[in-house]
C-alpha cells in the first residue's frame, strides 16, 4: 500500500507536519517545572482547547478521520487516530506514552513518577478508573466490570491492526473497495490465520466480483469455524457465485 493511503501523505511530509507541531507544544510547556501532571494539564490544553483538536462525531467513519495526517492537519478525527498523535507528542515531550484498545474505544495510558493517568484522545480529558469503568459497562453490558488486564497497554502490532480496521471499515464505508482491500492484505500479513479476517476480505473480493477468490475465502472460513451463525449464509453465497460464474462461462 502506498504510503499516502495510509498517512495521507508521504512520510516525510508527515514528519515535517509533525516536527512543526512539537516546536509549538514544547514552547508552551517549557516553563511548566512545577510537576509531570500540570504539564500533561498543559499539553492537553494546548492541542484540545488552544488548537482545537476534537473528536468528530458528524463524520465518524470517514477516512479524513482515519489517515493521521488529515487528523493533523484538520485537528479532528476518532479515538485510534487522535490517540496515535497524543501518544507521540507525549513522547517526543518526555512522556512515557502507551495505548490501550479499550472496549469502548481507544485510550491513551501515561504512567508519571507516582502515578498512572488515562487520557481519553477524542476530547483529550482525564478519565478515572470510575468513569472507565461506566465506559466498559456502556460496551459490554450493565455486569461488565473494569479489569486490571483492561488497563494493560497494547504493543505496537496490537494498535496497528486496530488502526488497519478502522482505516479498512472508512474505505468501505466510502465504496472504495479496493484500498479497503489493501488493509485487509495488511491485517493478513499480521495475522495469516485470522479466518475473521479471511471471511471479509472474501465479501470484498465479492463486491469486486472476484467470486473464484472470494469462494476461496469463504470456504477457508467454513473449514476454521464450522459453527459460526454465518456458516449457513456463507454457502448460500458460495453456491450463487458458483452459479453465476458457470453461466457466464456458458455464455
Amino acid at each position: 500500500m502506498a504510503e499516502s493511503e495510509i498517512t495521507g501523505q508521504s512520510i516525510l511530509q508527515f514528519q515535517d507536519s509533525m516536527r512543526l507541531q512539537m516546536i509549538v507544544i514544547k514552547s508552551q510547556i517549557k516553563h511548566e517545572t512545577t510537576n509531570d501532571l500540570n504539564k500533561l494539564k498543559v499539553l492537553l490544553n494546548t492541542l484540545y482547547q488552544e488548537q482545537g483538536f476534537s473528536g468528530d462525531w458528524k463524520a465518524f467513519f470517514e477516512v479524513k478521520n482515519a489517515l493521521v495526517s488529515k487528523v493533523l492537519a484538520r485537528r479532528k478525527g476518532v479515538p485510534i487516530s487522535l490517540g496515535i498523535l497524543l501518544i507521540e507528542m507525549l513522547k517526543e515531550t518526555g512522556f512515557s506514552a502507551q495505548g490501550i484498545c479499550f472496549p469502548s474505544g481507544f485510550i491513551v495510558k501515561v504512567e508519571l513518577e507516582f502515578d498512572v493517568i488515562y487520557v481519553d484522545p477524542f476530547n483529550g480529558e482525564l478519565v478515572s478508573c470510575k468513569q472507565l469503568e461506566l465506559k466498559v459497562r456502556g460496551q459490554l453490558g450493565n455486569h461488565a466490570r473494569l479489569t486490571a488486564e483492561m488497563l494493560n497497554a497494547d504493543s505496537n502490532e496490537v494498535i496497528i491492526k486496530r488502526y488497519i480496521s478502522v482505516l479498512k471499515a472508512a474505505y468501505i464505508q466510502a465504496e472504495n473497495i479496493e484500498l479497503a482491500l489493501l488493509c485487509s492484505d495488511i491485517l493478513l500479513r499480521l495475522d495469516p490465520e485470522d479466518a475473521f479476517e479471511v471471511r471479509d476480505r472474501g465479501f470484498l473480493f465479492q463486491q469486486l466480483e472476484c467470486f473464484r477468490l472470494a469462494c476461496n475465502d469463504f470456504t477457508y472460513f467454513i473449514e476454521q469455524c464450522p459453527e459460526d451463525p454465518i456458516v449457513n449464509l456463507l454457502k448460500q453465497q458460495i453456491k450463487q457465485m458458483t452459479d453465476e460464474h458457470s453461466a457466464q462461462t456458458i455464455h
